[in-house]
C-alpha cells in the first residue's frame, strides 16, 4: 500500500510538471493540451479563454468551467458577463456581472457592473452601483466621477450626483472637491458643505471657498465658511485680531513683500502690528480681506490705530468700494457695490518723501451699516 501511494504520488507530480512546462510555452496548442491534462486548474482555463477570444472563437465553456471550480473568483464571472453584453444577451450579462460583485467587494467588480448600467442607461441601477463602487474604491477615482458626470440621466446634475453617488466617506468626498474644483464649479458648494460636515481638510475646504469668492457667489462661500467653524461676528471676519492668520477665505490676507513684517499683539489689548523697514515697494497693498456686504447699502468702516513713528501723511490708506480714507483719520463711510467688497489697506510713497521706516498697530476694524 505505501508503495503504491508512492506511485500514485509520483505520477500526480510528473503529470503536474508536464501540465505546467505545456502551459509556459503559452501557444494555444500547449495551453490547450495543459488544460486537458488538468482540467481544474482555473489558471489554465482563464488563460485558454482569453487565447480563445483572440482567436474570435467562443470561450464560455472554459469561463463557466473556471466559474464553477472557483465559486469566490469574479474574474470568470466578469468575462462572460462582458461576452454576454457584446452579443446583445443583456440579461444573461446583468446576471453575471451581478454575480461577480456580489462574491467580491472589490472595486473592479462593483466598477465594471457601473459600466454596464452606464452603457444600458439604467439610471436605477447605475447610480446605487457607482455608489458601491465609491464606498470600497482607492486610488484614481476621476475615471468613476466623470463616468457620473457623462451618465444621459442625471448626468450634470450636481445635487443627484453628490446625493446618489457620492458616498459619506472623508477620502471619496476630498477626491470629489478636489475634481470638481478643476472641473465643475457649480458643485464646489454642494460638495464643500458634505465634506465640511465630515470634518474634511481644512486645506481643502480654504480652497473651495477661496474658488466660491473668486466667482462672487457670495452666500455660498459664507455658508462653506460657516461650516468650517470659521462665523464672523460682524462684517469684518477677526477685526480684533485675535485670531491665527489663515490668509485665505474671508480672513486677513497679509503681503509677502521684502521690508514689511507682521507681529500679532495681545497685550495690553489685541492688535496687528505692521513694519516697515525702508525696503518695502513704494506702493504696495499691506492688508486685505473679502467682506459680504449688501448691494446699494451704506456702510460706515471704522478702525483704531496707533501710528507712533510714522509721518504725515503716512501714505497709508484704506480702501473699499471706489472709496478712500487715510489711516490717521477713524472712519470711511462708503456705498456698496456688489456683495463681496474687498477691503484694502495699501501704501503709497508720499511725493517727496522716503519710503516709511516704521511700525504701526492696528485694532478693532469693523464695518456697520450706516443709519
Amino acid at each position: 500500500m505505501a508503495l503504491g501511494a508512492l506511485a500514485a504520488a509520483g505520477y500526480f507530480s510528473i503529470r503536474l510538471a508536464a501540465a505546467d512546462a505545456e502551459f509556459r510555452q503559452r501557444t494555444p496548442e500547449s495551453v490547450e493540451r495543459a488544460v486537458e491534462m488538468e482540467p481544474g486548474d482555473t489558471e489554465y482555463l482563464l488563460f485558454r479563454a482569453l487565447e480563445l477570444d483572440y482567436d474570435g472563437q467562443d470561450s464560455s465553456a472554459a469561463l463557466k468551467r473556471a466559474a464553477e471550480l472557483n465559486p469566490l473568483n469574479s474574474a470568470p464571472r466578469i468575462r462572460l458577463g462582458l461576452n454576454a453584453e457584446i452579443r446583445g444577451d443583456y440579461a444573461t450579462a446583468e446576471k453575471w456581472l451581478q454575480d461577480a460583485a456580489s462574491i467580491d467587494r472589490q472595486y473592479e467588480p462593483q466598477w465594471t457592473l457601473a459600466n454596464f448600467y452606464f452603457r444600458r442607461r439604467d439610471a436605477a441601477h447605475f447610480w446605487p452601483a457607482m455608489r458601491d463602487a465609491l464606498e470600497i474604491g482607492y486610488g484614481d477615482r476621476r475615471p468613476a466621477f466623470e463616468l457620473c458626470w457623462n451618465f444621459p440621466a442625471g448626468g450634470g446634475d450636481a445635487s443627484t450626483i453628490l446625493k446618489q453617488a457620492i458616498p459619506d466617506r472623508r477620502a471619496v468626498l476630498q477626491s470629489y472637491l478636489i475634481y470638481v474644483l478643476e472641473a465643475h464649479q457649480d458643485a464646489v458648494a454642494g460638495a464643500a458643505l458634505k465634506y465640511a460636515e465630515l470634518g474634511g481638510n481644512r486645506d481643502v475646504l480654504l480652497a473651495a471657498v477661496d474658488a466660491l469668492i473668486a466667482s462672487e457667489r457670495a452666500g455660498e462661500a459664507r455658508r462653506v465658511w460657516r461650516a468650517m467653524g470659521l462665523a464672523a461676528n460682524g462684517v469684518v471676519f477677526d477685526g480684533d485680531f485675535r485670531g491665527p492668520r489663515l490668509d485665505r477665505g474671508f480672513d486677513w490676507r497679509e503681503s509677502d513683500f521684502t521690508g514689511v513684517t507682521y507681529t500679532s499683539l495681545d497685550q495690553p489689548s489685541a492688535a496687528l502690528r505692521i513694519t516697515l523697514d525702508g525696503r518695502e515697494p513704494e506702493s504696495c497693498e499691506l492688508l486685505s480681506q473679502v467682506v459680504e456686504v449688501e448691494p446699494r447699502a451704506s456702510y460706515v468702516l471704522r478702525w483704531e490705530a496707533q501710528l507712533t513713528g510714522l509721518k504725515s501723511p503716512s501714505g497709508m490708506e484704506w480702501r473699499i468700494a471706489g472709496k478712500a480714507a487715510p489711516l490717521e483719520s477713524k472712519e470711511l463711510r462708503f456705498t456698496a457695490t456688489k456683495e463681496l467688497e474687498p477691503l484694502t489697506l495699501v501704501y503709497s510713497r508720499p511725493n517727496g518723501e522716503t519710503r516709511a521706516e516704521a511700525s504701526f498697530e492696528l485694532s478693532k476694524v469693523s464695518i456697520e451699516q450706516a443709519r
